[in-house]
């Protein structure tokens, strides 16, 4: 599941470097008008949903080994003996219009004991690397985010953020992720932040639910893209159309 992933992955690199890494799971490059936010459950699959339902919480314990000091070997410890640390993520997902299919993600993560959240986008395969990328909160001075690994889904930005920002996109209208392509194309996803403050100050998804509600959206997923299929094979069939009627005959 790709929440308990970024969970965990945060977790582990505090722990280890003393400072919060996170990643986040791919997005593909879209055209604008394609893509659309959506919340997590099947009506948000379909496309029936409200901008305020957007932004949802996810919460979960993550087990955690004891540090160990630089040269020392990790301590062998039981899983019932390991410390836990609630990471939480308040989170809005873009879906793509046509399937319905994950393509891209801005969050917030919070992990009980640090600072500092953190603010994390999913980016799309194919995105240049080196500039990294860029969220922007209204007429905010926008946030840069640096890759941190990539994976089947698509790559991983991140960037440590201060608090302040979190009452900023409280009260802001959008945030927009900004990125450029291996061809020098501009990249760019506004998101409502309506719905942020609710979903940030209050209580979490349950995790049971969330993943009810993501075997519900992989259904929806698996008819279109089964619908897509059988256009495209019926139009490999009949590549120019049904023909015309001919002209009757004078």
């Amino acid at each position: 599941m790709v929440f308990t992933k970024l969970a965990r992955a945060a977790v582990i690199g505090a722990v280890a470097a003393s400072a919060l890494t996170l990643g986040v799971t791919g997005v593909m490059a879209q055209d604008k008008g394609k893509a659309k936010p959506a919340a997590t459950e099947q009506k948000q699959a379909a496309g029936d949903q409200k901008p305020a339902d957007i932004w949802y919480k996810l919460c979960i314990d993550v087990p955690v080994a004891e540090a160990t000091k630089p040269g020392e070997q990790p301590k062998q410890q039981k899983p019932e003996d390991l410390k836990k640390v609630n990471v939480c993520l308040t989170q809005v997902d873009v879906r793509d219009n046509a399937t319905a299919i994950l393509i891209g993600k801005i969050a917030v993560r919070q992990v009980a004991g640090q600072e500092k959240p953190q603010m994390l986008a999913m980016l799309p395969l194919g995105s240049a690397l080196p500039p990294g990328a860029l969220v922007k909160v209204d007429d905010k001075e926008p946030i840069k985010l640096a890759y941190t690994t990539c994976d089947q889904a698509g790559c991983y930005a991140e960037a440590n953020i201060e608090p302040a920002l979190i009452d900023d996109m409280k009260k802001g209208k959008q945030i927009a992720y900004l990125g450029i392509d291996v061809t020098g194309r501009a990249l760019s996803i506004p998101l409502p932040l309506e719905g942020f403050a609710k979903a940030i100050e209050g209580q979490p998804v349950p995790v049971d639910k969330y993943n009810a509600d993501q075997q519900k959206i992989a259904e929806v997923i698996k008819q279109r893209l089964a619908t897509l299929r059988a256009q495209q094979e019926a139009a490999a069939k009949n590549p120019q159309g049904a023909a015309a009627p001919a002209a009757p005959k004078k």
